[in-house]
């Protein structure tokens, strides 16, 4: 079974818990709201598939890496998906292409009160949720196995999370699999604990007497694109532009930043 014996061994993507036929593996957050796998020894049998898929063990499957990879730089050409995009929108102008050859699109969005999680969309409008840098880690909960079926079921993936998420998403879903798999990561310098961006909230709603009803960690639009400022927005009509550390970052080794981009 696998065992975390340093934190910084594991990153949190929910492999190792989806594959384990016999749900003996569930993802329980730590004190700042990084999730870690928890083994219910009762269900176990030592299969040893949670070892072999873990991305962090010495047999990860790198066959499908280029031998040096091939560097582009690209921008899209409307420039109204620029400027509600953090970077130049390339990864509209990929999911575009996914969904208009009928294929689905993962990509980390919102759920009650801007808990970051990773979602399903199969229109653009779905889709746009996802626009836009969101700088705490996502909640991955049944995004892998959902995943997995769609590419059974003989759709065209695409999904973008942090390079450690996309590595063990790509080897959960096996060299097979992965040939109808996109891959879209990000250059990762960690990812900040959910529970600081909860309670940041809360101090800022608190701070303001009234409920925040939209976010923006890099608000290009209006403080362009050099500026790290995020704003918020509140139910009653105030606005508080801050900018804000979150840390600790859950630190990601420099090898997981060499992942497949199929």
């Amino acid at each position: 079974m696998i065992q975390i014996k340093d934190p910084a061994d594991c990153c949190g993507c929910t492999a190792c818990a989806s594959i384990c036929a016999h749900n003996a593996i569930t993802m329980q957050p730590d004190v700042m709201g990084f999730l870690y796998p928890v083994i219910d020894e009762s269900k176990c049998t030592n299969c040893g598939l949670c070892e072999k898929v873990c991305s962090f063990n010495d047999h990860y499957d790198i066959s499908l890496n280029l031998l040096q990879p091939d560097a582009y730089a690209a921008r899209h050409k409307d420039m109204n998906e620029i400027e509600t995009s953090r970077s130049g929108a390339a990864f509209i102008a990929i999911s575009d292409w996914i969904l208009k050859h009928g294929g689905v699109v993962y990509g980390a969005g919102y759920t009650t009160h801007f808990r970051v999680i990773h979602k399903r969309a199969t229109t653009k409008e779905e889709r746009n949720e996802f626009k836009g840098s969101k700088y705490v880690q996502s909640d991955l909960t049944d995004v892998f196995c959902q995943v997995k079926k769609d590419l059974k079921d003989g759709m065209i993936v695409l999904f973008s999370g942090t390079p450690c998420q996309t590595s063990g998403l790509s080897s959960y879903v096996g060299r097979k699999l992965r040939e109808s798999l996109y891959l879209v990561d990000i250059v990762c310098h960690g990812v900040p604990g959910p529970y600081l961006w909860r309670d940041y909230l809360a101090y800022l709603e608190k701070k303001q007497g009234d409920k925040i009803c939209w976010v923006n960690f890099r608000d290009k639009q209006k403080l362009g694109w050099a500026a790290h400022h995020e704003t918020f927005k509140f139910v009653n009509g105030g606005a508080n532009n801050v900018y804000i550390f979150i840390l600790p970052t859950r630190y990601v080794p420099p090898f997981m930043w060499q992942v497949p981009l199929l």
